[in-house]
């Protein structure tokens, strides 16, 4: 059972077989959810669901306007630079051109992901440690009028 995006344990030595895992992915397709975790004495697993293509399209509709920065590879996204720390940037912060924003992890690297441009953050459109694809809108920045 999951609660509040985290999984309630489970009975000891019990085991989550893929039956059981197909189901919770059936039912939770079709939620608000974007990011659910599931763990068990064998396994810790995570899953990202991305938007359906009337909900992306209704979100790009709504979006504000400005610039969005997107990710440039699929990997698992980083907001601060350590477990702990404060994040690289926060909603309404002033970015300098080339200040790092978050970090994703691909294939065992690390990809800076920098503000191209001077610009107030608008919107952070991924949580830290979110699965992200290639082209997924990372932040929103808006033109810094000072």
């Amino acid at each position: 059972m999951i609660t509040n995006g985290e999984p309630t344990p489970t009975a000891k030595g019990t085991r989550m077989d893929l039956d059981r895992i197909s189901k919770i992915v059936d039912h939770l397709s079709g939620s608000a959810a974007r990011d659910i975790r599931i763990r068990t004495e064998e396994m810790d697993l995570r899953i990202s669901f991305a938007p359906r293509s009337s909900e992306a399209s209704s979100q790009t509709a709504q979006a504000p306007s400005g610039q969005t920065v997107e990710a440039a590879l699929p990997g698992l996204v980083y907001l601060s630079p350590s477990p702990g720390a404060a994040p690289f940037v926060s909603l309404g912060d002033r970015v300098q051109t080339g200040q790092t924003l978050m970090l994703i992890e691909a294939m065992k690297s690390m990809l800076t992901v920098t503000a191209p441009t001077d610009a107030i953050v608008a919107d952070i459109c991924v949580t830290d440690e979110s699965q992200v694809d290639a082209g997924d809108v990372l932040l929103r920045l808006k033109e810094d009028a000072a």
